[in-house]
């Protein structure tokens, strides 16, 4: 290979041009891919760069289309119908791989991929954007500076409106969450754990939702009992009580079709005001606790900064070969380079 070439994948969809728009300014000519051809001519602020337009069901097609590329970072989800997908070309490619998920059972199932990945030569690092690169840098410096951790417990509370594709991924989840016990990943139904934070504001109630840390926070810190959670809000107590309703497959339909009649995505001038607080709690097995938490300005303009920023180490040889957490390959502080992250360690018990 003559030059180090990134390609995007999923380039037409929401934070797809959001990653696309930031490795331009950032100096990068990107491949520009997806699976149509119209849609990726029309990619405002892209003149010059090539595109390919390629299926992912089309496995020949797209390990071809990956040939002469360093470096893919995938952001065409749901990630549970293209993950792994996309993971076979550039195992058949040596291409490394990159991703946004937060699905925790898409990390556990690249995990798994781990030791074909040492073998090709190549990184996997998913959830490389805002889930769950700050919470995974936020864990991993919190168990560091206070080992013997038995338990950690992460939430979140978001204050920004969801693209159409987060939302998809969230239809995809309903129904029940998963925790991790021993080691194990099991599932519990909406609502049935409960705990509190401390989310800037004073202490707040969370309830127990899916967040991919289960999966990740495991391989950063090696802790067994891993709980993530969402602030009790309004809007996410409704999405609890519902959540036997929408979880059905003609709800699901439905509400799928009612994403398309609105806009992909919250516009600049929402994302601008938008943040989302992360609070990461850890116990020992006496029962003592600390704590710490991260302000994450505009996630998903985050989510952008931090997959380009990787793409860009990568481009340059910096990586470690197999699966890889964010912390593992770029360590905990990864996550404080990038402008407005305010970090705060919390008082403990």
């Amino acid at each position: 290979m003559d030059h180090p070439l990134l390609l995007i994948y999923g380039a037409t969809g929401y934070t797809g041009r959001l990653v696309a728009a930031e490795a331009i300014a950032q100096g990068l000519r990107p491949v520009l891919a997806g699976r149509d051809a119209r849609k990726l001519a029309a990619i405002p602020g892209a003149l010059g760069l090539e595109r390919r337009a390629v299926a992912l069901d089309d496995a020949d097609e797209l390990a071809s289309a990956l040939d002469d590329v360093t470096v893919v970072t995938h952001c065409a989800g749901p990630f549970s119908h293209t993950a792994e997908r996309m993971l076979e070309a550039c195992l058949a490619s040596s291409t490394h791989y990159v991703d946004i998920t937060g699905e925790a059972a898409v990390l556990e199932a690249l995990a798994s991929r781990d030791t074909e990945a040492k073998q090709t030569g190549i990184m996997v690092l998913p959830g490389a954007g805002f889930d769950v690169v700050p919470s995974d840098c936020l864990i991993a410096d919190l168990a560091a500076r206070h080992p013997g951790g038995k338990r950690l417990r992460l939430a979140l509370a978001p204050r920004s409106s969801l693209s159409h594709g987060t939302l998809r991924t969230i239809l995809e989840d309903l129904g029940t969450f998963p925790i991790r016990r021993d080691g194990e990943i099991v599932q519990v139904a909406p609502g049935s754990l409960c705990h509190e934070f401390d989310f800037e504001d004073g202490t707040n109630a969370a309830l127990v939702s899916g967040w991919g840390d289960v999966a990740t926070a495991y391989r950063s810190t090696g802790i067994a009992d891993i709980e993530t959670y969402s602030q009790a809000s309004r809007q996410f107590r409704s999405l609890t009580w519902m959540s036997p309703w929408l979880g059905s497959g003609f709800v699901r339909g439905l509400l799928h079709a009612a994403l398309k009649l609105g806009r992909a995505g919250p516009s600049a001038r929402d994302r601008q005001a938008s943040y989302v607080t992360v609070v990461a709690e850890i116990e020992d097995a006496d029962g003592r606790r600390v704590a710490a938490r991260l302000r994450i300005p505009d996630p998903y303009g985050f989510t952008a900064k931090a997959v380009t920023k990787v793409a860009t180490r990568v481009l340059r040889g910096d990586l470690k070969v197999g699966y890889q957490t964010p912390s593992s390959a770029y360590g905990a502080d990864f996550v404080r380079q990038f402008e407005g992250v305010e970090w705060t360690q919390l008082d403990t018990d």
